[in-house]
């Protein structure tokens, strides 16, 4: 008895190899047919002819995408062309072009479509990548005009030749929620900065800013002051007058 259940077990031992192994070439032998149906897929990608697509089909596709539109169906461009997501917005696409277009093959509206897909994909990355730029222009711009707002306000502070009434009003027009607006713009030139006055700027307000800058620079660290000798004065920005309370109204023209 002791030999046949170790026979048996002998035998059973064997059939799992046996099954092991074969598991381990189905593994390979799936992995090799993977890699030739991708290696096919490459060649006939790389063979295959673009497939032509008539004007016709093309303009219908634009218009039964604006259609779909209308009826709030819409393509989600972080997504891919044969995504789920997309799918309502395709399939009504083609089921329209199919309408007046009963002659096209599946074929040629299906590259119609995808193209038109990836063109406006490729659109609303560009003005997403348009959208950030300008974005970062306008804060960096909001920064500068910050950081102006600061400097001057600590050179006030120090300008005791002063009368105490015109410090203060410049100290309280510096500390008001508008200051930055009211800040001359710059453009980034090949050498530092370039400063654009406002049009509406007083001659009062253009001497109150240069003053306060001469002041800033007498003080403040070399690095910084080299930084700042780089901005030099260009045209006359045009542009309205700003809101601000009437006891600023010093500050225009």
């Amino acid at each position: 008895m002791k030999s046949s259940g170790k026979s048996i077990q002998g035998q059973l031992t064997n059939i799992l190899n046996n099954q092991r192994e074969i598991l381990s070439t189905v593994k390979l032998v799936r992995k090799e047919v993977n890699d030739l149906q991708k290696e096919f897929d490459k060649r006939k990608e790389e063979s295959h002819e673009p497939i032509s697509v008539p004007n016709r089909i093309r303009t219908a596709v634009k218009e039964y995408f604006a259609s779909g539109e209308d009826i709030e169906l819409k393509w989600d461009y972080q997504k891919r062309y044969y995504d789920e997501v997309n799918a309502e917005m395709t399939e009504f696409i083609k089921r329209k072009v199919k309408g007046v277009a009963p002659d096209v093959s599946n074929e040629v509206l299906d590259a119609a479509v995808k193209r038109y897909f990836t063109s406006k994909k490729e659109g609303a990355n560009r003005k997403s990548k348009n959208k950030d730029t300008l974005h970062k222009q306008r804060q960096a711009t909001y920064e500068r005009k910050k950081e102006k707002v600061r400097r001057r306000l600590l050179s006030t502070e120090k300008k005791t030749n002063w009368p105490q009434e015109k410090r203060e009003a410049v100290s309280k027009l510096l500390k008001s929620k508008m200051s930055h607006k009211l800040m001359s713009s710059d453009e980034e030139g090949d050498d530092g900065f370039i400063t654009h006055p406002y049009s509406w700027e007083s001659e009062t307000w253009r001497n109150i800013k240069s003053s306060l800058d001469k002041t800033y620079l007498k003080n403040c660290p070399p690095r910084s002051a080299r930084l700042l000798q780089k901005r030099t004065k260009g045209s006359i920005k045009e542009q309205d007058k700003p809101d601000v309370d009437e006891e600023f109204n010093w500050i225009f023209d």
